[in-house]
């Protein structure tokens, strides 16, 4: 069966903004031959992560329509289907097939979480089919074999704990807790903890183990309030950050910052209040004040009356990251798609660091922020019924790319 119905969009990003779009160059020639060309994108629309991961949706068809209408690349328009994957990791490969075999899609994006991404991983090297992932970070998802996955928001776990261990000695912090997970990333938290922080000058380093599904963390906390951690890190636990950053301030912790896990920041002010500005530290690939974003953002609320989040930008800056590949290739097969992609450096103003790759998919030149909220109107017209904004408090150096074991 064919794979490729091929794909016909790009554009060349130009530093400049105008009128709020990227301008684009059109290369000439006869073009790809096709009137359409299509991208999957398997994201969660209902159940529990369906707060985060229908906003990248909406920032990958904005950037769409902005090529579309400047006219598409080389003859062709860009089409996005989406498919809910209900955080159901079968519902998952069913709709990556469907996209490959019935709709034939060049690129598939979205996966946001990384049980959805470890399901869907095999299926995009069997058929050859590049797939993005928008904040999946499990160390196991890409072996040194992967060739058709590629990270974009969320780096590797140990490669996100070396920028909290930069972030713990450049603001002198002495004492660290940590609760985790019991599964994957929570488990790699734990030991990217123990190899990077416990090991700092002068620094205690306590870690407890929860659940995934725990929501009670009255247990774990009163184990570290002896400690009276300067950070308090939800970092390894994923599900339940928000919560437990909660009940650790409804218990008294005075810790000078609490460590997220690249949640929903206007949340943290929803469950807790005064306590989240200036205290919750959460994680950012988007450069929040550029005046890139701030343009793209007033037209992203004008369009769906939202905040353009963290997952929206990343959606937006995905497609013309494959966009700009398959004006590169001049291709629609996905294999030359990924093979540029892997060997080739990517940069858009919006975005924290470029878009670089080893030949495994993992982030090259990933510099994390640090962010937290602080109580400030946001700038005009991208988020009016806000009263906080976004502040960086650390940048990370380059991470160093994690290895797979195999």
């Amino acid at each position: 069966m064919k794979r490729a119905v091929v794909i016909a969009i790009v554009a060349v990003v130009i530093v400049a903004i105008a009128a709020g779009s990227f301008a684009f160059l059109s290369m000439g020639g006869r073009g790809l031959g096709v009137e359409e060309v299509r991208i999957g994108a398997i994201v969660p629309l209902t159940g529990p992560f369906a707060q985060l991961g229908s906003n990248y949706p909406l920032g990958f068809q904005l950037a769409l329509d902005e090529i579309n209408e400047k006219g598409g690349v080389l003859g062709a328009k860009l089409r996005l289907i989406v498919y809910d994957d209900k955080n159901d990791a079968k519902e998952a490969v069913a709709a990556f097939q469907r996209l490959v075999e019935v709709d034939k899609v060049v690129a598939v994006v979205g996966l946001d979480s990384s049980g959805i991404a470890a399901a869907v991983v095999p299926e995009a090297e069997k058929y050859k089919v590049p797939v993005f992932f928008q904040t999946a970070g499990s160390p196991g998802l890409l072996t040194k074999s992967t060739r058709f996955a590629f990270r974009t928001c969320l780096p590797a776990a140990p490669m996100v704990v070396q920028a909290v261990a930069e972030f713990i000695q450049a603001k002198g912090i002495k004492t660290v807790a940590s609760v985790v997970a019991s599964y994957e990333w929570g488990l790699k938290v734990k030991d990217a903890y123990d190899r990077l922080v416990k090991p700092l000058p002068g620094v205690t380093l306590q870690q407890e183990e929860a659940p995934p599904g725990e929501r009670d963390f009255t247990a774990y906390l009163r184990k570290l309030q002896p400690l009276n951690p300067e950070l308090l890190s939800g970092l390894g636990h994923p599900p339940g950050v928000q919560t437990l950053i909660k009940q650790a301030v409804e218990m008294g912790f005075n810790s000078k910052y609490f460590i997220g896990a690249f949640a929903s920041y206007p949340l943290y002010i929803d469950l807790i209040g005064e306590a989240a500005y200036n205290r919750v530290v959460e994680f950012s690939c988007i450069n929040w004040d550029s005046p890139e974003y701030l343009s793209i953002a007033q037209k992203f609320y004008q369009r769906y009356n939202k905040w353009m989040d963290m997952r929206a930008a990343t959606g937006y800056v995905t497609a013309y990251l494959i966009a700009n590949a398959i004006e590169k290739t001049r291709s629609t097969d996905p294999v030359k798609i990924a093979d540029y992609i892997r060997s080739s450096r990517y940069e858009h103003p919006i975005f924290a660091w470029p878009l670089s790759y080893t030949e495994w998919g993992e982030l090259k030149e990933a510099t994390l922020r640090m962010v937290t909220l602080v109580k400030k109107a946001p700038p005009s017209g991208v988020n009016p019924s806000a009263n906080w904004w976004i502040e960086t408090l650390y940048t990370s150096k380059p991470l160093q790319p994690y290895v797979p074991e195999k």
